[in-house]
């Protein structure tokens, strides 16, 4: 059984696809505090808060460290500070942590501003502190809606392999047998949808004019305006039907603005187990 560490955990997307592969997780870590009974509901376990406080002795052994570590600082929606900024540092607790245990895999996502952020200097950065650890980094460029969940979604994916383990560079990333741009919000969400594949979900905007910019939760159902709810996002984002959200909708519109498609960790899954 593989073990693996969440860090930057919010609802646990990697979690939720790990576990369905019988992995076990060892440790948990997120700073916002409400996003803890969440997880404790949907993983049993909860996580750790502020990760400077989990010393190097205090790391468990484990297989793979996953972390969609805090893309605000690399966003369109923060205000493009990358290291700058103290969200982009904390980059470099993954690194402490991968010095601490040296996992085989780790299994790393972003948004895709990361790749030209400072004149792709931020990105060249990150790479070269993982390379310098021990590992092969891969990454690619993947959208949800290419691969059954009719969102737009956009993530950088990581799977940076420790240089000791054999693995074919070719395939390591390559998720053309996966591909599915069939489905469609109508048939993920049981309603007369007139767009196909849904704008990307965010932690803010809600309710803007369904004409504007911002809007990102206001579609055309059977000729009327149509307002995604809560349980509609859920699905959006790849969560099972029975997965918990937070009591409070304000709450639980930001867990699900900030996670990563489950559809993105279940596929790193299934290339995590061919190498290891």
């Amino acid at each position: 059984m593989h073990t693996f560490v969440d860090l930057f955990c919010g609802l646990g997307s990697f979690h939720q696809a790990f576990a369905e592969r019988g992995w076990k997780c060892v440790l948990a870590s997120d700073i916002d505090p409400s996003t803890h009974a969440v997880y404790q509901k949907n993983h049993g376990m909860t996580p750790r808060g502020d990760i400077y406080k989990i010393k190097d002795e205090g790391i468990p052994e484990h297989d793979i460290l996953c972390a969609g570590f805090p893309c605000q600082a690399f966003s369109h929606a923060g205000k493009h500070l990358g290291f700058d900024d103290a969200r982009g540092v904390l980059f470099l607790e993954i690194i402490r942590f991968v010095r601490a245990r040296k996992p085989k895999i780790l299994a790393l996502e972003n948004v895709p501003g990361l790749l030209k952020h400072d004149g792709g200097r931020t990105f060249e950065t990150i790479t070269n502190a993982i390379r310098a650890e021990g590992y092969v980094v891969h990454h690619t460029l993947a959208k949800a809606s290419d691969y059954g969940l009719p969102q737009m979604r956009r993530r950088v994916l990581f799977l940076c392999i420790r240089d000791d383990i054999p693995h074919d560079p070719a395939t390591v990333l390559d998720f053309t047998h996966r591909e599915n741009r069939d489905v469609t919000m109508r048939d993920l969400l049981d309603r007369n949808y007139e767009k196909r594949y849904a704008y990307t979900i965010r932690c803010g905007g809600r309710r803007s004019p369904i004409e504007s910019k911002q809007n990102w939760d206001g579609y055309v159902v059977d000729g009327e305006v149509h307002r995604l709810t809560l349980d509609e996002a859920k699905r959006l984002q790849g969560f099972p039907d029975d997965f918990h959200l937070s009591e409070s909708s304000t709450t639980a519109w930001k867990h699900l603005g900030n996670t990563i498609p489950v559809i993105f960790s279940k596929l790193i899954a299934e290339k995590i187990e061919m190498v290891i």
